[in-house]
């Protein structure tokens, strides 16, 4: 089979690769579905132009299983849907025989990809995941990359019309039933943004209303 490359990127082929592409293009939608392989061919170009050894394969991985806990598999779960993800993630792979430190090094990147200041500091996985997601998502590293190379990612994975709110929209639904979960992270704003009279609370909240005695 011809290896698939977008904008230089050779896309991870191998039997975990394809299964993995088949599983998430069956779960999530399609707008999820292109917005995990942009960030995957984001995240390459990233680890290319800092010079940080990853593996593609697991990187792959990851950005396939990001936002798969805010699908309906996960509407009774009351964890952080990142939580949900990077436990399938593992799940997937410890499926595949893959080391326990690969695990690790997938669930982190997955579950700390929300989480705003620590990714930057953690290993290259980890690190690159998150720059990726903040490229889609807010061009935050662009400059980064060739006009060129952005626009053959877009052209292979589009953003269809309407993303933005589309988005949005899909991250809120399936985090609703358990708005406690997005506390600290950029999903409580996701959430105060999709229901200005939903009540997330917060760390001063709790402080104040805690029974400890001490």
């Amino acid at each position: 089979m011809t290896t698939r490359y977008v904008a230089g990127i050779p896309i991870p082929d191998s039997a975990m690769a394809r299964a993995a592409t088949e599983l998430m293009r069956d779960t999530q939608s399609r707008l999820l579905f292109d917005a995990a392989r942009r960030t995957f061919v984001f995240a390459r170009l990233l680890g290319d132009s800092r010079e940080l050894r990853h593996d593609p394969e697991l990187l792959y991985i990851a950005a396939l299983f990001l936002r798969i806990g805010v699908t309906a598999l996960y509407r009774h779960s009351q964890q952080r849907y990142e939580i949900d993800s990077a436990d399938a993630a593992a799940e997937f792979l410890s499926g595949y025989g893959r080391s326990r430190e690969e695990i690790a090094q997938v669930w982190d990147a997955v579950a700390l990809h929300t989480t705003p200041g620590i990714p930057a500091h953690k290993p290259p996985l980890t690190a690159l995941l998150c720059a990726a997601v903040d490229t889609d998502m807010l061009g935050t590293y662009g400059q980064a990359l060739s006009p060129s190379a952005i626009t053959r990612i877009l052209r292979e994975f589009p953003r269809e019309p309407g993303f933005k709110i589309k988005f949005l929209h899909t991250l809120a639904l399936g985090q609703l039933h358990r708005p406690h979960s997005t506390f600290g992270t950029i999903n409580a704003d996701v959430l105060a943004f999709h229901d200005r009279h939903l009540k997330v609370g917060g760390f001063c909240e709790q402080l104040l209303a805690s029974t400890w005695p001490y």
